[in-house]
């Protein structure tokens, strides 16, 4: 700041001298220069006129009667209001103690008696322009620090919002799930009439078993349904067959099987000791007899076995008929065991009711009830549909153009909602486009689980690509008027693949996007391909 552009005019200027002709004499030259001028006879007044308003400079006399200078200096420097106020002192006295002592009582400068009227207006004149900038710095300083403090605190509320709002678009894109199994209470799941079904065949105490293609949703079924059951103070385990592992002996994997519901129940002590007990008898015959024993004698009330990932048992280095086949034993002896009624299984995994037990020999798994999970009808699609928009009306939009192609298959629709939030698409061929990325693109089939999935069920399943082909021919051409047959391997291995459903006994291509990527030519090109090798 320059020194010549600090206006000095109307400044106060408070006089302390005991001798009236020296205040009248300062008086006059100070006011001259424009400066506003008061005048005190003595330390006692000039505080009370300082308090009253305070200064911009103070003329001191250092000897007077009542308080000195020294004195009242000291006392000026002690009040907030005054600290700051230069004070020059104006005395006879020039030895070097009382200079010295004036400085440290909180003089910035001294003019010698007599004075000349020209030396006390240059030093008033410095004093007044070193205070009035150091107070000009003072507020400036003090004003970059309130910016600097709101910016700062701008600085911290956007990265507050930018950090809210990645926290909201990534909760908002995990509103959709397209892999694993659900929380039985998240936003994203639809509820479909297999919850109920499944909900009420087992509080009814029947063998149940959800049998279908893959990424429909089975695990996510089961782990609601298990939640809603416990709920009602049943007694649950879920088991994941594919967390028992498969490198095992057959003792190994029932004795698996038995740990992990012996640490559900919290009966790991008592299972592992009747297991060690009953060596004599075999594997299958032990798991059985130690829920008929242990499990059920322990336990009040039912007991609902989950049991998923049912075709791993195909992986297994032994035959795993009998298991299914005591499954089925449990349900048949409730006639003549009561207990065995508090006992209930449920089945789920990729595969057809009577592929549960593969040795035509045996009587095939002719038991209990089938829950039927289909693809979400668009009706039920609210809590989806939710998280695409706050707009009811677009939300309804997008959710139906989603479900034009995907047909409500549950991986493809969750997945195709997903990229739709992503990338904000709100017209029709904006999702149209992603799903050609996603789905129908050159490189998609090799990047979706779910395409790779149903492409490789097809080409490597045992009925044999062609008569596949033949089967799904005649479909396409009769749209739903094709009859479901359960004793068709082709139509089976359709069916778990995915590609066709069955509704109401009668089959068709499951969806557009499967109809276009498995399409005719899709057909030719590995029918082709085989006939190379």
């Amino acid at each position: 700041m320059n020194n010549e552009l600090i206006n000095l005019d109307g400044v106060k200027v408070l006089v302390v001298d005991d001798i009236a002709e020296n205040r009248r004499v300062l008086t006059q030259t100070l006011e001259s220069e424009g400066y506003k001028v008061s005048a005190a006879p003595s330390g006692e007044v000039a505080l009370k006129i300082a308090e009253r308003d305070v200064p911009d400079l103070i003329l001191l006399d250092l000897l007077m009667p009542g308080i000195n200078g020294f004195e009242t200096c000291r006392r000026l420097k002690a009040t907030e209001a005054t600290r700051d106020v230069p004070v020059i002192f104006i005395t006879a006295n020039d030895e070097l103690e009382s200079l010295l002592e004036g400085f440290e009582v909180g003089a910035v400068d001294f003019i010698s008696k007599p004075f000349q009227a020209r030396e006390v207006l240059v030093r008033s004149q410095t004093h007044l322009k070193l205070s009035l900038l150091t107070r000009a710095l003072i507020r400036k300083n003090r004003e970059l620090s309130e910016l600097n403090a709101q910016l700062e605190a701008q600085i911290a509320l956007r990265q507050q919002m930018e950090q809210n709002f990645s926290v909201l678009a990534e909760g908002a894109a995990e509103h959709f799930h397209v892999s694993g199994t659900l929380r039985h209470d998240a936003p994203c799941y639809v509820e479909r009439q297999a919850d109920r079904d499944l909900l009420e065949g087992l509080l009814k105490g029947e063998f149940c078993y959800v049998l279908t293609s893959r990424q429909m949703g089975k695990s996510s079924l089961m782990a609601r349904t298990a939640n809603r059951l416990r709920e009602r103070g049943e007694n649950v385990v879920t088991l994941d067959l594919t967390a028992i592992g498969q490198n095992l002996s057959l003792e190994q994997w029932y004795d698996g099987l038995l740990a992990r519901i012996g640490r559900r129940l919290n009966l790991e002590n008592e299972l592992d000791e009747y297991w060690l007990g009953q060596s004599r008898m075999n594997p299958v015959r032990r798991f059985f007899a130690a829920l008929r024993d242990v499990v059920l004698a322990q336990c009040t009330g039912r007991v609902v076995l989950f049991v998923d990932e049912l075709d791993v048992v195909r992986s297994l280095p032994f035959e795993t008929d009998e298991f299914f086949a005591a499954i089925r034993e449990c349900y048949n002896r409730r006639a003549e065991d009561q207990e065995l009624n508090r006992l209930t299984f449920c089945l789920l995994g990729v595969a057809t009711p009577s592929g549960l037990i593969a040795n035509q020999h045996r009587t095939p798994f002719n038991i209990g009830r089938r829950v039927a999970l289909a693809d979400f009808e668009l009706g039920e699609l609210a809590p989806l549909a939710a998280g695409l928009s706050e707009d009811r009306a677009l939300a309804a939009r997008l959710i139906e153009r989603v479900f034009f192609w995907t047909n409500g298959h549950p991986y493809l629709t969750q997945r195709l909602c997903q990229a739709v939030l992503k990338h904000r698409a709100h017209s029709d061929p904006e999702i149209d486009g992603l799903c050609l990325d996603l789905f129908l693109s050159n490189r998609a089939s090799e990047r979706d689980d779910n395409l790779i999935f149903v492409r490789e069920r097809l080409l490597r399943s045992k009925a044999g690509l062609e008569a596949l082909r033949e089967a799904y021919d005649r479909i396409v051409a009769q749209p739903e008027t094709m009859p479901d047959d359960e004793d068709d391997q082709a139509i089976n291995e359709l069916l778990l693949s995915g590609l066709i459903a069955s509704e109401q006994g009668q089959l068709r291509v499951r969806n557009r996007i499967y109809e276009r990527v498995f399409s005719h030519a899709w057909w030719g090109s590995k029918l082709r391909a085989l006939s190379a090798i």
